[in-house]
């Protein structure tokens, strides 16, 4: 989930020009100054494995994210998300299991080259989340504390697509044994007058410790979206991803689907 929220940042706080300014589902779209824009999204993913350690992870997550526009190329944002003790497993505290996120991002751009950088810093609380008996030798009584980074890069066509690529690195800070998970997307957008789509592959990499592997995790995602504009600044939409070469060889399945909405006021 951690790779989900630095994502769900990296596709929130866009870029914004003449060819798009209507299109608040780009993925480059950032607000204009003095502007807000709300993103809401509520997915639900789930892991199942096979073998002897065979077993399933459900996981229902909501977030709320509010970018404002300092400038019309840079925006700051903030969000709030839980994830809901959904399974009933008892490895959740309760239905309470908040985590924060500050940003910003920056655009620029060459002509119809687009490019964006952005960087956010992530927390929670692991005794909130696991209960109070929550102990970890590298953590303590502390909250958990990650910095997030990521580069877009794209073109702009006169037709409405944009072709692009992004990576993005989230990394633990404050711990005695800090992690790197990195995600190389490739992938392109395309917008009509009432709807757009957005598709491509996530490619995941990194040290994370999991219950399961060696610690050396590769995954790679096939990720879509589809958006309807209900007015020029209000989107409906679905999204989703499903990991086509998991790394652990005794997982069955491994989907993210979630529906959002976005309101520029």
């Amino acid at each position: 989930m951690k790779f989900r929220t630095m994502l769900l940042a990296s596709a929130a706080v866009m870029f914004t020009s003449s060819a798009f300014a209507a299109d608040i589902t780009n993925p480059f779209f950032l607000p204009t100054q003095g502007k807000f824009l709300s993103d809401t999204s509520v997915e639900f993913s789930r892991v199942k494995w096979e073998g002897e350690d065979g077993g399933a992870s459900k996981d229902l997550y909501a977030n709320e994210r509010l970018s404002f526009g300092l400038t019309d190329n840079l925006a700051v944002f903030a969000s709030i998300g839980n994830t809901f003790d959904y399974d009933k497993s008892e490895t959740l505290n309760n239905d309470h299991n908040f985590d924060y996120e500050l940003g910003v991002a920056y655009n620029h751009n060459f002509g119809k080259v687009l490019t964006q950088v952005g960087a956010s810093y992530w927390t929670y609380d692991p005794q909130s989340w696991y209960g109070q008996n929550y102990s970890d030798d590298e953590m303590g009584d502390r909250w958990e504390k990650e910095i997030n980074a990521h580069v877009m890069l794209g073109y702009a066509m006169d037709c409405g697509f944009t072709p692009y690529t992004s990576f993005s690195v989230n990394a633990d800070i404050d711990r005695d044994n800090n992690e790197q998970r990195y995600a190389w997307f490739v992938g392109a957008h395309k917008a009509w007058s009432k709807a757009s789509v957005d598709g491509g592959f996530r490619y995941e990499f990194g040290d994370e410790e999991e219950d399961r592997g060696d610690g050396h995790n590769e995954d790679l995602y096939l990720q879509l979206a589809a958006n309807y504009f209900v007015t020029d600044n209000f989107t409906v939409g679905v999204y989703g991803d499903y990991n086509l070469m998991p790394e652990d060889k005794d997982t069955k399945y491994d989907y993210t689907i979630g529906l959002n909405a976005k309101v520029l006021f």
